[in-house]
């Protein structure tokens, strides 16, 4: 395997997010704390690992990265949460080799200065609406938008944008 960038998301959010240089299993393993499973997502297309035993072994709720979960692969939204620190990668190449993780999610988690969030509903698929609402993080951004999600059963998709 060779170097890969990532991003690592602890579970405890005095910690910020992180930009790691990863180059083995062994490396992956060792940021995540464990034997690693993998969630590939969708918007851009990543990879999510995490500690395949997390749960079993009680380790705290990773509230960020659930939300970029919850976000980035609708079908999991309000199912299942994410427990200790997890990598974001990208996606596999056709070998099967891991590949940095997408420049889109590096430039929103850790170069945008102002984001908000669209939707889209179940009568408008291909079209993402707003409001005015900006929010200076990214959690915030997540959390409404999912709130509007659970609250209103009209909405599909949610996405978080640079404003």
């Amino acid at each position: 395997m060779s170097v890969i960038h990532a991003i690592l998301v602890p579970a405890d959010e005095e910690r910020p997010l992180y930009e790691v240089a990863i180059d083995s299993l062994t490396g992956m393993q060792a940021a995540v704390g464990g034997l690693i499973e993998v969630l590939d997502i969708d918007r851009p297309e990543a990879t999510l690992i995490l500690n395949e035993e997390g749960k079993l072994l009680g380790l705290p709720m990773n509230r960020r990265a659930t939300l970029l979960l919850w976000v980035h692969l609708t079908r999991w939204r309000g199912h299942d949460a994410l427990a200790g620190d997890v990598l974001i990668v990208g996606r596999p190449d056709d070998d099967g080799n891991m590949q940095d993780v997408p420049r889109e999610l590096v430039d929103l988690l850790f170069k945008t200065k102002e984001y908000k969030y669209e939707v889209t509903t179940f009568d408008s698929l291909t079209t993402w609406s707003g409001n005015q609402r900006r929010y200076d993080d990214w959690v915030s951004a997540y959390n409404d938008g999912l709130a509007l999600a659970s609250r209103w059963f009209a909405v599909n998709d949610v996405r978080v944008v640079s404003a």
